[in-house]
């Protein structure tokens, strides 16, 4: 599953990445995040740990 997280300047891939830890996400354990200018893409087989941290954030 490869979800969207936008990027701002309050909310940047340092952020993103405690963030995704804190849902139990970990790069390159269980996920793979690809950032790019304004938005973050990011692949894990755990789907629901995903969508949660996505509602979240």
């Amino acid at each position: 599953m490869t979800v969207s997280f936008p990027l701002t300047e309050k909310r940047s891939a340092d952020e993103l990445r405690r963030h995704l830890s804190s849902h139990n996400l970990t790069c390159p354990g269980n996920c793979s995040v690809t950032v790019k200018c304004h938005v973050a893409h990011v692949s894990s087989f755990l789907s629901y740990a995903l969508s949660t941290a996505r509602t979240a954030w």
